[in-house]
């Protein structure tokens, strides 16, 4: 039997599955533009490969993306994560889905920032949850 040097580790597990990052803007901070912004700093590198948004109550014409800020980059001028934005006025309750294939600048190294940015009339806008799946770069998959 050959020898064995590497033991698995959990961690090693660990990093190799994808997280979530959530963020809510909860009733009618929604319809609220300040309320965008920043809401995940990368702890070590990372890639970007699903984002989910869902409301309670859609907005007049109000539109999502997220960003990738880099370095001292203000909110508002980072790279775009979404090929598209996605349209907050549509059917509420309804979960909006973006996968690999309708995303770019997808990859954040330690100290990148994700942010909501807002676009469009956001009146009437109630519970924004927007859900991002990252996966730590470089350690493959297991699966």
């Amino acid at each position: 039997m050959p020898e064995v040097t590497a033991k698995n580790r959990f961690e090693d597990i660990e990093n190799k599955d994808m997280q979530t990052v959530t963020v809510r803007l909860k009733n009618t901070d929604a319809a609220t533009a300040g309320n965008y912004g920043a809401f995940f700093i990368a702890p070590r590198p990372y890639e970007v490969m699903e984002v989910h948004a869902v409301w309670s109550t859609a907005s007049t014409s109000g539109t999502l993306q997220v960003e990738v800020l880099n370095g001292t980059t203000a909110e508002g001028s980072g790279s775009n994560v979404l090929t598209s934005t996605i349209d907050m006025s549509g059917t509420a309750n309804t979960v909006v889905s973006r996968k690999t294939s309708n995303l770019q600048n997808r990859q954040m190294v330690t100290g990148d920032r994700l942010a909501l940015v807002d676009g469009g009339t956001l009146t009437n806008q109630v519970n924004l949850v927007v859900t991002v799946l990252i996966k730590p770069r470089g350690k493959g998959d297991y699966r």
